[in-house]
C-alpha cells in the first residue's frame, strides 16, 4: 500500500471534482452474459442463496488515493507507479471465487464506455494494472478480502486521459444444460497524465433521410485529442423566416481519446414550400476545463408540394382533355345539324321545283 496516501489527496480532490460526471457512466456495471469459452454442460443446481446472493467491490483507499462511489483516480507522471487496493464484499451464504484482472476501457458503439472483455490483448491502463496476489480469490460467507495492486505508468507516455478499469468477475455454474455466466463489476480506473491539454474534436458528414414525416439527421463526433470530454449538439436550421434549432441526442456522454459517438436528431413539420440550410453544432467540454465548438458542413433542403402539384397538373390535364373531347363533339354535333338543315334546305326545293312543273 502506498506510504503516505493522504500527500496525495489534495490532487486528487481535484481530480474528484473534475470527473463527478463521469462516476454514474460506469457506477457499479452488472454485466450478465456468457463467459468467454463456457459451454453448455450439465451441472448441478446452484442452490437459490448461492445463485442470487450479492456482492460487492469498492475501493481500498476510499476518499484519499481513489474516487468517491468505489471508483480509482490518479495524476501520475510518465514513469512513476502507484499501490492501492480493492476490498470484495461475499454477503452470501457460501463461500465464493471470484476473478480479479486488469482492463481498458473503449468507447462502445453509438458512443460511452465500456470495459474490454477478458482475453482481449490490453494497451493501455489493463496493461499497467498488476495484481499483487493471484488473480483467483476465494471469500468466505458474510466476509471480505482485499486484493492489493499497483499502476505503473510507462515512461514516456504522452500527456492526457486514460480509463481502464478493475474488473471483478464471478463465474455462475450452468444450470440444467444452460451455459455458464458471468457477473461482472467493473471499477472506473482514470488516470491523468499531467502535460499539454490538446482539446480536438472532428465531425463527419452531416447525412440525412426522410423520417416519419420529418428528416432526420446523423452525425458523428471524434476525439482526436488526449483528454475525455462530454458534449452536447445541436442542429441550426435557417431560412423561410425565424432560425431554429433541434437538439442531437445522446447528450452528457463522454468520448474518450480515440473514441467516437453518433449524434441524432429529428426535425418534424417540415415547411411546404421553401428553402432551408441545416448545420450540425457540436460543444465538447472537459470538465472542470476547456470547451471547444465545431460546425459541420452545411445541407440544403429545398420544400415543395410536389403531390398537391402532381394532383393540380394531372386536374389541369384532365380539365383539358375534356374540354378537347367536348368540343369536338360540339363541333361534329354542329356540323350535322348543318348537313341535315342543308338537306331540308335542299329537299325543300325539289319539292317547290315539282309543283311548279305539274301546274
Amino acid at each position: 500500500m502506498n506510504s503516505c496516501p493522504r500527500a496525495r489527496s489534495g490532487a486528487t480532490a481535484t481530480h474528484r471534482a473534475r470527473f463527478a460526471a463521469l462516476w454514474s457512466l460506469l457506477l457499479t456495471v452488472l454485466v450478465l452474459a456468457p463467459a468467454p469459452g463456457a459451454q453448455a454442460v450439465p451441472g448441478p443446481t446452484p442452490s437459490t442463496s448461492a445463485a442470487g446472493a450479492p456482492f460487492g467491490v469498492r475501493a481500498g483507499l476510499h476518499g484519499l488515493t481513489t474516487l468517491t462511489g468505489g471508483h480509482f483516480g490518479y495524476a501520475l507522471k510518465s514513469g512513476a507507479r502507484i499501490e492501492d487496493s480493492a476490498v470484495i464484499y461475499n454477503e452470501s451464504d457460501e463461500a465464493r471465487t471470484f476473478h480479479v484482472y486488469g482492463a481498458d476501457v473503449t468507447h462502445a458503439a453509438g458512443g460511452g464506455l465500456a470495459p474490454a472483455q477478458e482475453g482481449q490483448k490490453m494497451v493501455a491502463v489493463g496493461s499497467w494494472l498488476r495484481l499483487d496476489s493471484a488473480a483467483t480469490v476465494t471469500v468466505r460467507p458474510k466476509s471480505r478480502a482485499t486484493v492489493r495492486f499497483s499502476l505503473a505508468v510507462p515512461t514516456g507516455t504522452p500527456s492526457g486521459s486514460y480509463l481502464g478499469s478493475l474488473v471483478t468477475a464471478l463465474r455462475t455454474p450452468a444450470v440444467g444444460g444452460g451455459v455458464n455466466t458471468e457477473t461482472r463489476i467493473a471499477r472506473l480506473v482514470e488516470l491523468t497524465v499531467p502535460g499539454t491539454t490538446d482539446l480536438q474534436v472532428s465531425l463527419t458528414e452531416l447525412e440525412h433521410r426522410p423520417a416519419g414525416g420529418g428528416e432526420e439527421f446523423t452525425v458523428t463526433v471524434r476525439n482526436t485529442g488526449n483528454v475525455l470530454y462530454t458534449f452536447a449538439g445541436t442542429l441550426n436550421i435557417t431560412g423561410g423566416g425565424a432560425a431554429r434549432t433541434v437538439p442531437l441526442t445522446p447528450t452528457g456522454i463522454y468520448v474518450i481519446p480515440g473514441g467516437s459517438a453518433t449524434l441524432t436528431g429529428r426535425w418534424g413539420g417540415l415547411p411546404v414550400l421553401g428553402r432551408r440550410t441545416v448545420t450540425a453544432s457540436v460543444t465538447a467540454t472537459v470538465p472542470g476545463g476547456a470547451t471547444k465548438t465545431v460546425n459541420s458542413n452545411t445541407v440544403r433542403l429545398s420544400s415543395f408540394p410536389w403531390l398537391i402539384a402532381a394532383l393540380t397538373v394531372a386536374g389541369a390535364l384532365a380539365l383539358t382533355l375534356l374540354l378537347v373531347m367536348t368540343r369536338k363533339r360540339w363541333r361534329a354535333r354542329l356540323r350535322r345539324r348543318a348537313e341535315e338543315r342543308r338537306a331540308l334546305r335542299a329537299l325543300r326545293r325539289e319539292l317547290r321545283t315539282g309543283l311548279r312543273t305539274e301546274g
